[in-house]
């Protein structure tokens, strides 16, 4: 599956690397999304069960997290499958403080 990412991943990616457990999950998370062929695969992976991967509710269910600390934890990475494009996913945003953190995306031109 392509990864895009967009400039607001970008930037909450910086902060990350000071956290080495939650970025070495994020790491092996962009693996397992890079060998699936797409979306619908990847849901359906025990893998990412394992980082608690989940459907957001209300008004972010267009997006899905997965939680960087096996354990349980604040960190979660944000992405969003393309639209009538099952082979892309989007890098949203990584939240580290349970999406209070998160205002929305903005994407490169």
């Amino acid at each position: 599956m392509n990864i895009i990412y967009t400039k607001s991943f970008d930037n909450s990616l910086k902060k990350l690397k000071k956290h080495k457990k939650e970025y070495d999950n994020f790491l092996k998370i962009v693996s397992i999304i890079e060998n699936t062929r797409d979306f619908n695969e990847l849901i359906h992976l025990p893998q990412v069960k394992m980082y608690g991967f989940e459907r957001l509710k209300h008004d972010m269910n267009e997006y899905y997290s997965f939680n960087l600390n096996k354990k349980g934890g604040t960190i979660r990475l944000i992405v969003k499958p393309c639209i009538n494009n099952t082979i892309e996913i989007y890098m949203i945003f990584i939240s580290y403080d349970h999406y209070n953190d998160f205002n929305g995306v903005i994407y490169y031109e």
